[in-house]
């Protein structure tokens, strides 16, 4: 398996493979003989169905589900193996993730109307991911705004300004968080809460967390699970996981890696006008091409060097090719701009998911290859003015 692919495998482990069971040696484990019994009251929740479901390793295995009386109030009583996760909706905005094991009384209070807030009594474990959850959703919502936000502003003489503005504070807001899941992790190490914070996300291909950049706190996490869950299936497949990816990180030969000298691959992608354009339709030129993505600030950026070289070499032999990691035609079509002649913008719009980015191992953007007018990469990762100076090398 490839390194990417082991990544993969980390990154997007499912939440719901979480079907711990403790470690058996503990001794604050509870008695496995008894009942886990969960009640609650809800707020206005006369005759409201409440189910719950616990997270299996691959669906969601419906326990029971049970209508509120007249005063709100609901309850489960079942046989539990183990430390699990389980799924307790009551409200159409989600569902309350408890984390329970037998002998555990667990009490929730809510309101069918809306998720959060809710209070739980009686799980340690599940008061973290109460605090963990709320927060998590506030960053939710406050990114739901800028993207609204940016839908607002699409057509402004000064989008790019406003844009830029909105581009700044996602990247607090996602920072702040980074950090603070981080120190929750770092705080509550015997907690297998932990586990969701790792993998959390902002959205789709927006990991809180990637094994990437923050392999220390997914070594750490892993150490912590494994120490206390050891017979935990979902641990130890993260440990095995990890194991491997890291010990190909250190007998990662470079040379697997895409680098000058190699003949560059050639590739098909969709252009912003809807035409398909290859790399080696461009041959004869040098060909700079730029992974980028419209809510990358760091891509947006360097775009002012790109339009330097275009007025400095776009009369030349030379060409940009533009691949978008983005998922969003109109974002996309707005953060480019009118194309012009000789700067070609493309995308599938799978974001990390193209199959172009694992073509040329892209990990991080911006990242660019320049390409020879004879199809070979010459250089890689040349940015800001060493960017201009290098193809300024080439061209004259």
């Amino acid at each position: 398996m490839s390194l990417k692919m082991k990544v993969k495998v980390l990154l997007f482990l499912a939440l719901f493979m979480l079907s711990c069971r403790n470690n058996p040696n503990s001794e604050n484990s509870p008695d496995d003989s008894g009942d886990i019994r969960i009640e609650g009251i809800l707020e206005n929740g006369i005759d409201r169905l409440v189910t719950l479901d616990l997270m299996g390793p691959n669906e969601f295995v419906s326990i029971d589900s049970v209508r509120c009386d007249q005063k709100g109030r609901f309850n489960f009583n079942f046989k539990g193996d183990g430390v699990n996760f389980y799924a307790l909706k009551y409200t159409e905005h989600g569902y309350v993730t408890i984390i329970a094991r037998p002998g555990d009384r667990i009490r929730i209070s809510g309101n069918p109307s809306s998720l959060y807030p809710y209070s739980v009594e009686g799980s340690d474990a599940s008061e973290l991911v109460r605090q963990l959850a709320e927060s998590h959703n506030e960053v939710l919502e406050a990114l739901r705004n800028i993207s609204s936000s940016s839908e607002a502003i699409l057509g402004d003489e000064d989008y790019v300004d406003k844009k830029q503005k909105l581009n700044e504070r996602f990247d607090s807001i996602t920072a702040a968080f980074h950090a603070y899941s981080k120190d929750f992790i770092l705080r509550h190490p015997e907690s297998p809460a932990i586990l969701i914070a790792l993998y959390n996300q902002y959205g789709p291909g927006l990991p809180v967390f990637h094994p990437l950049t923050d392999l220390e706190i997914y070594q750490f996490a892993d150490s912590s699970l494994y120490s206390n869950f050891p017979a935990n299936e979902a641990v130890k497949s993260l440990h095995s996981q990890l194991s491997a990816a890291l010990q190909q990180l250190r007998n990662q030969n470079p040379a697997e890696q895409i680098k000058p000298g190699d003949r560059a691959p050639d590739f098909v992608l969709e252009s912003s006008d809807g035409k398909q354009t290859a790399l080696s339709d461009l041959r004869g030129k040098y060909v700079l091409i730029q992974f980028w993505a419209s809510w990358s600030k760091p891509s947006m950026d360097e775009n002012r060097f790109l339009m330097e070289c275009y007025k400095r070499f776009g009369n030349s032999n030379f060409a940009i090719l533009e691949v978008s990691i983005d998922s969003d035609r109109k974002e996309w079509e707005q953060a480019i701009g009118e194309s012009l002649p000789g700067w070609y913008h493309l995308s599938d719009l799978r974001r990390w998911d193209s199959p172009v980015v694992d073509l040329y191992r892209v990990e991080r953007i911006p990242s660019n290859f320049l390409v020879d007018p004879a199809g070979k990469i010459v250089e890689k990762d040349k940015f800001g003015e060493d960017l201009i100076t290098c193809i300024e090398k080439y061209i004259n």
